[in-house]
């Protein structure tokens, strides 16, 4: 049986030479900057301040990613496991500078980077890339604050159990369920794009999933459920199966499942609709799930 640095050596052999070229540029993109030391985390971090060489180190991370995922065992490569570090500290210096020209960039590249890499080379920089996520939420670019979102999902989606705590506590603290779903009223009065709209509805549902504490509040927005209601018609399949995850998160808290219920008309119809074979298979199975969450607490209602 191979030792685990045997197994190593033959995944590094494995690389590309076009993977290689790509993490050479990366680090000299990298070296372009300069390091200083943090005292809360006790080593050394990435900085810069020049708008052209944050460019280059956001197009070489985002290129480097790229090769990542066209391999399957990328995550196993030592190269990788030796640059996370550094292309997170990166990564979230470009972010926290707020560029206007470059936030989209940036938050294209953190929606690749937790897409890619898995959450394991993820951790150490957990928290410090949920704060960052969330405080861009509410920014006026709506790429930036959708890029975010998607983003801030994948990661919620994705916790470890040793994690939750200390990422839904951050969630708290940076009101990044009031904040999504003051983004998702600005969607309901027409000032978003439909695309706006599904990564937050999703972004609030993955959080109304994980975290039970944040339904209450939300489903007692009348202002949020009305315009909810008022997207029912809609009949883009994205929308659809937003709105349904968002329902079934919501309808893990009693008195919304019962509102649902008592709501004869619009809704069940919504909700019917959506599991009839017109519809794709995740709508329909979206729609199954809602329906289970709303006869369980209507079986709990007769007892």
């Amino acid at each position: 049986m191979k030792s685990g640095r045997e197994k190593e050596k033959e995944n590094d052999r494995c690389i590309s030479s076009h993977m290689q070229t790509l993490h050479r540029r990366l680090l000299h993109a990298l070296n372009l900057g300069t390091r200083h030391f943090d005292e809360k985390t006790n080593r050394w971090k990435w900085q810069c301040t020049n708008i052209e060489m944050q460019k280059n180190v956001l197009r070489s991370i985002s290129a480097f990613l790229d090769s990542l995922s066209a391999d399957a065992r990328a995550a196993r490569h030592a190269i990788v496991k030796e640059s996370v570090a550094d292309i997170l500290d990166a990564l979230l210096w470009i972010l926290r500078c707020k560029s206007e020209t470059l936030l989209s960039m940036a938050s294209n590249v953190a929606v690749k980077l937790v897409s890619v890499l898995p959450n394991p080379l993820l951790q150490s920089h957990m928290l410090d890339l949920v704060y960052c996520l969330s405080s861009l939420l509410s920014s006026h670019q709506v790429e930036v604050a959708r890029h975010c979102a998607t983003a801030l999902n994948m990661v919620i989606s994705n916790l470890s159990a040793t994690s939750e705590k200390a990422v839904m506590e951050a969630l708290k603290e940076t009101e990044t369920s009031i904040c999504v779903v003051g983004n998702i009223k600005d969607f309901a009065e027409g000032a978003k794009k439909i695309e706006y709209f599904e990564e937050m509805t999703l972004l609030l549902s993955t959080i109304l999933w994980r975290w039970p504490p944040s339904r209450f509040p939300v489903c007692n927005d009348v202002i949020l459920m009305k315009g909810l209601a008022n997207i029912h018609t809609r009949t883009d399949s994205s929308i659809k199966l937003a709105l349904l995850k968002l329902y079934t998160s919501l309808a893990l808290c009693d008195s919304v499942a019962r509102k649902l219920i008592e709501d004869g008309e619009v809704f069940p119809q919504m909700f019917v609709q959506a599991m009839e074979k017109s519809n794709p298979h995740v709508v329909r199975i979206e729609g199954f799930r809602l329906a289970q969450c709303l006869l369980v607490t209507f079986h709990c209602s007769l007892r």
